[in-house]
């Protein structure tokens, strides 16, 4: 109505200065019937092309619903198929890898299990904490295990590693097959699964990533020796690959197939070497688990990892992981006495509040176990630093540093008792430990008589000096922000003292950490090694050839492990291999090449709205932070909080 009568008006003003009666009788009939006609004509155009754009953009809109509909159906579907109990015709009979039932092979077998249960619901998200900066999430390129934490919910490697059953099972391979000469392995690759942008896993992103780990330009050293038996790679088709060793090795298979990501041929072969090398993430992968940036990280930012709705197998169970960096044990005990974290390992002195607190004990369930997983804290003494060697180069020195520390009184008033010394790299729970080891006891008189003997003396104040008559420092870096850490350092501080040497305490970011670890400048360094697997290769720590660029980083050098550790490598019977290892165990403890500290149990705490949290023999909890296999653990859509 608006239109039309701003039109009629325009149109009269012409002949207003004309009779009504002229206007009626001259221009009706003619000129305005005309442009009367034409003025409706448009207007009618107008509204059907109204019309049938309101109809257009109801069929995009009706497409958009349908694209969305098929997007979720096909994911429903995918998942569907990925639950399915597994057929034995997904595996070729040649390249089995078992012959067991189909189902108990599978990398899901658990998780489908606990998906019938009648309270299983979707959804919720567990919000987890690191107690430092992590530098990069970029697989390729960081060596810390808070990277790996996340990267391994992001990437998968070819099989995973079955905690229950304690084996090899298929991941993104269907099966593979070994050669009868131990030298390579065929692999059969999944037909159906993506990179979390939707482009195809293929042989050629298996090969590509078998190549990415021979790339000097972009990994390290230490990467490129651990991978050193396999030298190659080939595409035989577009779902298959051989993979060829240098020599037999009782690893391999386990490196192969477990140890390597599958990285995106298509996604990370846009970039340079180098570019790949110093970028924070690079993180694209096939995991149950995505970042939603993958080329974008800020070093100190909350890491947000979203599900993977386009993730091949079976679909996880929690929205979101979130890791949040808070770098104080009280700033992490009050955030989960608050509620803003989910998980918590606390120091001893928190862990026996938190027993004392029914409202935390009435939210919450907590675990006190060991596992064979459970790695180790030491002291690393360089023995090589400049390119000279160092007063720690001497065996006596080493041992007698060792015996002045009252280890065994640490355990009982820092850790209050939720800890033990340990003689070595090896598990006591494990077959690779010699039980008849004791550590070195505390004994202050034994151990100034071997720096006596080494050439040590103590002046009229009873300062120690070294052989060049200097009074005897050691410089000791750590990890800054841990309290229970530095609890630590203070009492070996009073215990080296009576023995008349200054322990400098030296705590460092981690980032900062890292730089000095990987240049070896160092005096003296304390950290922990986690265990990788369930049999551990201490070739990374102590043969001599990963000094240059390996984690032999405090230059230790023995030709008599450097045998043993090359002769257990080729050793495929087991019970041989661990005879060669407690051989191996032997000589650590004699050389103290680290200062072998204390073993902890773990203390674990987490929110009670999680459900299916247990125990596992052996193994400790059934979730394994660096698995990458979806966690087992799940929230009850009534107890469901966080969105």
């Amino acid at each position: 109505m608006n239109v039309l009568t701003r039109g009629a008006r325009v149109v009269d003003e012409p002949y207003e200065t004309e009779s009504e009666d002229a206007v009626m009788d001259q221009g009706f009939r003619f000129k305005d019937v005309l442009v009367i006609v034409l003025l409706v004509g448009v207007l009618v155009t107008l509204w059907v092309g109204m019309i049938q754009n309101d109809r257009q953009w109801s069929r995009l809109n009706v497409i958009e619903d349908s694209i969305s509909n098929q997007t979720k159906d096909l994911t429903a579907i995918r998942q569907q198929i990925a639950e399915l109990p597994a057929r034995g015709a997904v595996i070729e009979e040649s390249l089995a890898t078992t012959t067991a039932a189909p189902d108990d092979n599978s990398p899901f077998r658990r998780l489908r299990a606990v998906k019938q249960r009648p309270d299983y619901a979707q959804g919720d998200w567990l919000v987890d904490a690191f107690q430092s900066e992590v530098p990069k999430i970029n697989e390729l390129t960081s060596g810390d295990v808070y990277s790996r934490v996340v990267y391994t919910k992001v990437l998968e490697p070819l099989a995973t590693y079955d905690l229950e059953k304690r084996e090899l099972v298929p991941l993104l391979a269907e099966g593979w097959q070994m050669a009868d000469d131990g030298l390579s392995v065929t692999v059969r690759l999944r037909r159906n699964v993506t990179f979390s942008n939707g482009d195809p896993m293929t042989a050629d992103d298996v090969v590509y990533s078998f190549g990415l780990i021979r790339n000097a330009n972009i990994v390290d050293g230490r990467l490129i020796q651990y991978y050193r038996h396999i030298t190659g790679c080939e595409k035989i088709d577009d779902y298959t690959v051989r993979i060829d060793f240098e020599k037999v090795f009782y690893e391999n298979l386990y490196r192969a197939v477990f140890g390597i990501m599958i990285h995106s041929k298509k996604f990370l072969s846009q970039y340079t070497d180098e570019q790949i090398r110093q970028h924070p993430a690079l993180l694209l992968g096939t995991g149950p688990y995505r970042i939603a940036d993958p080329t974008r990280y800020t070093p100190g930012e909350t890491i947000v990892l979203l599900r993977n709705d386009r993730y091949w197998g079976v679909s996880p169970s929690l929205d979101r992981i979130v890791y949040r960096i808070i770098q104080s044990d009280q700033a992490m005990d009050l955030a989960f006495r608050n509620g803003e974290i989910d998980l918590h390992l606390p120091t001893p002195e928190q862990h026996l509040a938190l027993l004392e607190d029914p409202v935390m004990l009435d939210r919450t369930q907590h675990f006190v176990y060991e596992q064979i997983r459970s790695g180790y804290r030491y002291i690393a003494w360089n023995q090589v630093r400049g390119g000279e060697p160092t007063l720690y180069a001497d065996r006596r020195v080493r041992q007698a540093l060792t015996m002045l520390l009252d280890r065994e009184r640490v355990c009982e008033e820092i850790f209050l008792g939720f800890s033990t010394v340990t003689s070595g790299p090896f598990h006591e729970i494990g077959d690779q430990d010699d039980p008849s080891i004791e550590p070195w006891p505390y004994d202050p008189d034994r151990a100034i008589a071997l720096l006596e003997e080494a050439g040590f003396r103590r002046d009229d104040k009873g300062t120690m000096l070294t052989p060049e008559g200097e009074p005897f420092k050691i410089q000791i870096t750590y990890p800054a922000g841990s309290d229970l850490g530095q609890k630590i350092m203070l009492a070996f501080k009073d215990q080296y003292a009576l023995a008349g040497i200054n322990l400098e305490l030296n705590p460092q970011k981690w980032a900062l950490l890292l730089q000095s670890m990987n240049s070896k400048d160092f005096e003296a360094i304390t950290l922990g090694w986690g265990a990788g697997g369930f049999e551990g290769d201490i070739e990374q720590m102590f043969h001599s050839r990963n000094i240059p660029n390996g984690d032999n980083r405090n230059a230790y050098s023995n030709p008599d492990l450097d045998a043993l550790i090359e002769k257990a490598h080729v050793t495929l019977d087991r019970e041989e291999r661990m005879e060669i290892w407690r051989q191996c165990h032997r000589i650590l403890h004699e050389d103290q090449p680290y200062t072998f500290l204390f073993r902890s149990k773990v203390r674990f705490w987490l929110d009670d709205r999680f459900a299916n949290v247990h125990e596992m023999p052996v193994v400790g909890m059934n979730y394994t932070s660096t698995w990458p296999v979806p966690i087992e653990w799940y929230v009850p859509a009534e107890m469901q909080f966080r969105q």
